[in-house]
């Protein structure tokens, strides 16, 4: 088979005409330039050079290999260039909805900080539709609260999550407390988000564990529906604690202790696992490692 290799060292041949100068300018060894050179006409069964003197003279037949070698390895440069490019394509990445309405935006603006010119293809959906992508190769890399248990999926935890209770002060079910067993839950509006979502199989993991179970007042699709459906007054959520930290420092929402509830998880980097890490891919993992 004649390869690129091959080529180059005809070409280089072709424009020193001289074995001994392409070995010099290659920095390989005389006899491999010869042995090369012999392939190709072994290959093609035709005569590339003639010698005369101490001259190599190119045949009417090395003249055609020529050209349409200089035709291939241009086009072998082309695409070293693309794909040396950490620019060309877009990084497809995901993120779950609890991450994407909490610290992504920030954490995504930090990598273009450092990754000058990096392209960006953004999804926010719940887990079940990010690992669905991961598997069918619509993202390269995803950011997601929890766990994917899939057998196909990589999974590494690389930041800190807590979950919390909250309320608005005002909301009347709480009667002036703030610490609460889970029987009390049974008297208190859950707002909680749809079925899918890894926070809430996080909650129903927790309370089958102590063979207990809630019905959720309210069910929202988006982490600012949660909030505002608390903010006024409808009831209690389970939320992560970065969604709320301005309103808790305000003062409009107040945390709600509940006896044997301590909900503390990661927010993990997920690839499938034949994915090939390529530089854009670790430029977001260390990006994520680094955040806090």
């Amino acid at each position: 088979m004649i390869t690129r290799r091959h080529l180059f060292i005809f070409k280089t041949v072709a424009e020193t005409k001289s074995m001994s100068k392409a070995a010099k300018a290659l920095y390989i060894s005389q006899p491999t330039i010869s042995q090369k050179i012999q392939e190709i006409e072994n290959f093609y069964g035709v005569k590339l050079f003639e010698r005369y003197s101490k001259t190599l003279l190119i045949s009417d037949e090395g003249n055609i290999l020529l050209e349409k070698a200089n035709q291939i390895l241009e086009s072998f440069d082309e695409i070293d260039h693309i794909f040396s490019d950490i620019n060309q394509f877009p990084l497809r990445i995901g993120a779950t909805l609890t991450i994407g309405g909490t610290i992504f935006a920030p954490m995504l603006k930090t990598l273009k900080l450092d990754n000058p010119g990096l392209q960006l293809q953004v999804y926010v959906d719940n887990s079940h539709i990010i690992e669905e992508m991961i598997l069918n190769n619509k993202l390269d890399i995803a950011l997601i609260e929890g766990m994917i248990d899939h057998p196909d999926i990589l999974v590494e935890p690389v930041i800190n999550d807590q979950l919390i209770f909250v309320a608005s002060t005002r909301y009347e079910g709480l009667k002036g407390r703030n610490h609460f067993t889970l029987e009390d839950l049974k008297n208190l509006d859950l707002i909680d988000r749809e079925e899918g979502s890894g926070t809430r199989e996080q909650l129903e993991s927790c309370l089958k564990d102590q063979n207990f179970t809630l019905t959720p007042t309210w069910q929202c699709h988006s982490w600012e529906a949660v909030k505002q459906a608390v903010l006024n007054d409808h009831g209690i959520a389970l939320v992560p604690v970065k969604l709320v930290e301005n309103e808790l420092q305000q003062g409009m929402l107040q945390i709600i202790n509940v006896s044997n509830i301590i909900l503390e998880r990661k927010f993990s980097i997920c690839v499938h696992k034949n994915k090939t890490i390529d530089k854009k891919m670790q430029a977001f993992i260390e990006t994520c490692k680094t955040y806090s």
